[in-house]
């Protein structure tokens, strides 16, 4: 009788690679005896396999197994390799007797797909041999991680002799390599089953690319067993994960820590990502410039010796001239690659971070004097702006007045001509950009940028719906500014502060008991505050992550103020809340700013009453002195 199975496995591409050849080889030795459909993590490592069938999942039959390889916790002791793994597992489940029948997974190309050029031939016009190269890994498991440098020194060895062509998936950390072809990012795996097809060879460490590299058939030309080396250390005992034609550098035995096999430990250092494998007892115990001493054991003159065997035995050729020239066109070809400006996630924060704030420098240069810096372009926030620009003058403040825009869209000439008069000078700020470049600068990243690049050494900076009520320019005089040369001030409290604690600890810091920052004040010494102003507009930088755990840029100054120990002064008093409207106060409680962060002014509609607003009247009649001489349009 034919029994049905639907296997089930949620595992990374690698293990399923190890499935694969599982169900192959309950074929051969079971044929005719079941039906196996197949709902895992990887369909494109399914397609054109002949043992698959398609099942319904309500099929009354159908017999569902989650499948899993409990023999990989007996590997440091038993003479298996993981291919072994599932096949051993589905012996027990279903009380049979499999046998591997080949050392490698098995994975099926149509006749079509092996026809089709491959990426490489398409950027070089030619068909010539290539290595592919994964010179990286995901987050999860870092300790498997080699480092960048010396995959390019291995890259640079080569050059002109064998074409690298590096590929990594998106979400993992695959460092740019210079001179290979670079495809990161640009397959999808079933693309990179493809691209294996066409390789000459393969260059990783324990990754699925190792398993495909066995896995996948070698094309009409080359030898049966496509070379590959692996930089393995000792995380896995080397028995359980190599191939025979494969070099497989491992140094099991050769420290402590791994004289019993693998140690098989997850990272190098915590992500700070919350999962488990953060957790100590699963960090390696002994690093090595920043590897973990089992993979700093291993040389890139090691793994150029490797590589050198297989052509040194002729299993391969080096490139001949007219390849040379092909490869340099697809070096060329592939240099622009949006892989590097991938959004960060909780695993890869915490490293970029730490690699930013290692690599910040003190400012070198001498900013002078004081002034207020305030966001303001486009039709609304213009409106905004003007009213807070009038109310400073119309208080007495005298100090120099910078509005900053994102160009012509959002600041015409007529604008700025409104504004002459009020001693406003409008900075553009993508045209700064072009001198100082930055990641992003739409919406609140223009904050931290404007207060950085702006000419003032003290800075009042202004949201441009703010309204003071009293002159400000005694905030620089006051002992706490000159004591922590930061003022900030409250917003309400703990408003975010469980969605904000990932960020807190992906940052290393523990979060602090006191509120949130309201940023829509805040009075700065840039001279002394530049690396943690640097840092947080490093935050603002990758808003598409923060964001998804900040609400906008006001925790990227509390978050960086206290990453870098930079001192500042809170005040202590709380927001006093009108409609649409946060009122904030000085050190000795007294009304000061009035941010009506919900409330905007707005040019041509009517803008509601609010009870205990100061000034309202004067606002209003600033508004209506604007909507005389303006129309509201930008262009």
């Amino acid at each position: 009788m034919t029994r049905k199975l639907l296997l089930k496995c949620g595992l990374a591409p690698g293990d399923i690679v190890m499935l694969t050849a599982a169900v192959r080889d309950l074929h051969h030795w079971y044929p005719g005896r079941f039906v196996t459909g197949i709902r895992t993590s990887c369909p494109d490592l399914w397609e054109h396999n002949p043992y698959v069938s398609t099942v319904a999942d309500d099929d009354p039959e159908l017999e569902q197994i989650d499948c899993s390889y409990p023999l990989i916790n007996q590997c440091n002791t038993t003479p298996y390799h993981c291919l072994h793994g599932f096949i051993e597992f589905l012996n027990e489940r279903l009380g049979v007797s499999i046998k591997p029948t080949s050392f490698k997974g098995d994975i099926h190309l149509s006749v079509q797909e092996k026809a089709w050029y491959s990426q490489v031939r398409e950027v070089t016009k030619c068909e010539l041999p290539f290595w592919i190269i994964a010179a990286g890994g995901k987050y999860d498991v870092t300790i498997k991680w080699w480092e960048s440098a010396r995959y390019q020194e291995v890259v640079d060895y080569f050059q002109g002799k064998i074409q690298f062509v590096q590929v990594g998936d998106h979400g993992h950390h695959h460092p740019k390599l210079e001179g290979a072809i670079d495809l990161r990012g640009k397959t999808s795996l079933r693309e990179l089953i493809r691209l294996v097809y066409h390789a000459q060879g393969v260059l990783c460490s324990v990754t699925s690319l190792m398993h495909l590299a066995a896995a996948v058939e070698t094309k009409r030309g080359y030898i049966q067993h496509r070379p590959c080396v692996v930089v393995a250390g000792g995380r896995e005992p080397a028995h359980w994960e190599a191939y025979p034609h494969h070099q497989f550098i491992h140094t099991n035995g050769a420290l402590r820590c791994c004289d019993a096999g693998g140690c098989w430990k997850d990272r190098v250092i915590h992500l700070r990502d919350g999962d488990r494998r953060d957790l100590k007892r699963n960090l390696c115990v002994d690093v090595t410039n920043h590897l973990p001493r089992c993979m700093d054991m291993i040389t890139p003159a090691e793994v150029i010796r490797r590589i050198e065997l297989y052509f040194d035995g002729g299993a391969t050729k080096y490139l001949s001239p007219p390849q040379r020239v092909a490869a340099e066109r697809g070096v060329a070809g592939t240099s622009k690659n949006l892989y590097d400006f991938q959004p960060l996630s909780l695993s890869s924060a915490g490293i970029a971070c730490e690699r930013f704030v290692k690599e910040l420098t003190v400012s070198h240069v001498r900013y002078q004097g004081r002034g207020i810096v305030i966001c303001g372009g486009g039709s609304i926030y213009f409106s905004n702006a003007w009213v807070c620009i009038n109310m400073l003058r119309r208080l007495g403040c005298k100090l120099p007045i910078q509005l900053w825009h994102l160009g012509r869209k959002e600041m015409s000439e007529q604008m700025k001509t409104l504004l002459a008069p009020l001693e406003v000078e409008c900075v553009d700020a993508c045209k700064t950009r072009k001198n100082f470049p930055a990641r992003s600068l739409h919406g609140w990243a223009l904050k931290p940028y404007s207060i950085l690049h702006s000419p003032f050494r003290e800075i009042l900076f202004l949201d441009a719906d703010n309204v003071p009520v009293v002159n400000p320019e005694f905030l620089f005089d006051t002992s706490q500014f000159q004591a922590t040369g930061a003022i900030f001030w409250p917003d309400y409290h703990y408003d975010n502060r469980q969605k904000a604690r990932p960020v807190w600890r992906s940052c290393g810091l523990r979060q602090p008991y006191e509120p949130e920052f309201e940023s829509g004040q805040m009075v700065l010494d840039k001279q002394r505050s530049w690396q943690a102003l640097r840092l947080c507009l490093w935050f603002n930088e990758h808003s598409d992550f923060y964001y998804q755990y900040l609400h906008g840029d006001k925790e990227t100054f509390h978050i960086a103020f206290r990453k870098l120990k930079q001192r500042y002064s809170l005040v202590p008093k709380s927001i006093h809340t009108l409609p649409g409207t946060m009122c904030q106060h000085d050190f000795q409680g007294r009304r000061i700013f009035q941010h009506r962060n919900t409330a905007k002014w707005d040019l041509f509609q009517p803008n509601q009453r609010v009870k205990d607003f100061w000034f309202e009247d004067e606002c209003l009649r600033y508004l209506a002195e604007l909507r005389r001489v303006w129309n509201g349009r930008v262009r």
